[in-house]
């Protein structure tokens, strides 16, 4: 299962959580003479602004023509081409410049069958890349780094298991952001320095060296890996 928050927009959306329960989703704004699926008030989002759809196990957006245009993470999109959403993608609907009125996060629920990751030859098969030095178990919330089970605060062990689930590719603070702090209304909030200072905890616990990080790398301007 599938589906959206409102991490910015009109007051009354910001929070709400939508699940992508049909093959095809059209998101807009509510007016008498029309009802999307998901329902927003920003006054600059179209009555049907964008469809969902369920297509080929993956999902995926479509901009319907919407007056003030559509963005997909930091990308304007062309509308009526698909476009296939990941995990933490961010829509922007109501652009103004390079910026976005209403911003929606799609997520995948942890179960579902069809995220989708980047993956190398090594990855092992249907999972994430194989990391021999960490092993999770989710249903107990524990992480186990070189056969010694790891002491780790939420925050810590919500950031290895997100890197982990994104093994071998490059995570971006943005992304980092809505993982580990989903809570959070307003991402602005969230300081580079409190990203890296989270890192900076995690491999203390993580790393053989923390001084000279092997394990969680960082990428400048990009963002973090887990190798």
């Amino acid at each position: 299962m599938a589906f959206l928050i409102v991490k910015k927009g009109d007051a009354e959306d910001v929070g709400k959580t939508f699940t992508l329960n049909k093959p095809v989703v059209v998101v807009g704004r509510c007016t008498l003479q029309h009802k999307p699926d998901i329902e927003l008030n920003d006054d600059v989002v179209s009555r049907r602004h964008i469809e969902i759809l369920l297509k080929d196990d993956r999902y995926w957006v479509k901009d319907l023509g919407s007056t003030n245009g559509t963005m997909l993470n930091d990308d304007r999109i062309i509308a009526g081409n698909l476009y296939e959403l990941k995990h933490n993608s961010r829509i922007g609907l109501g652009l103004e410049g390079n910026t976005a009125h209403t911003v929606l996060v799609f997520k995948e629920s942890e179960g579902t069958s069809i995220i989708h990751k980047k993956q190398s030859p090594e990855a092992k098969h249907g999972g994430v890349l194989a990391v021999s030095w960490l092993k999770i178990d989710e249903g107990k919330k524990e992480a186990v780094v070189d056969g010694e089970e790891k002491k780790l605060s939420k925050k810590e062990y919500d950031l290895l298991l997100f890197l982990y689930k994104n093994a071998g590719s490059i995570c971006s603070r943005q992304e980092i952001i809505d993982a580990v702090w989903p809570e959070t209304r307003d991402a602005s909030a969230i300081s580079d320095a409190t990203i890296d200072q989270l890192v900076h905890r995690l491999r203390e616990k993580v790393e053989p060296d923390p001084a000279r990080p092997s394990r969680i790398i960082s990428k400048k301007a990009f963002g973090y890996m887990l190798v």
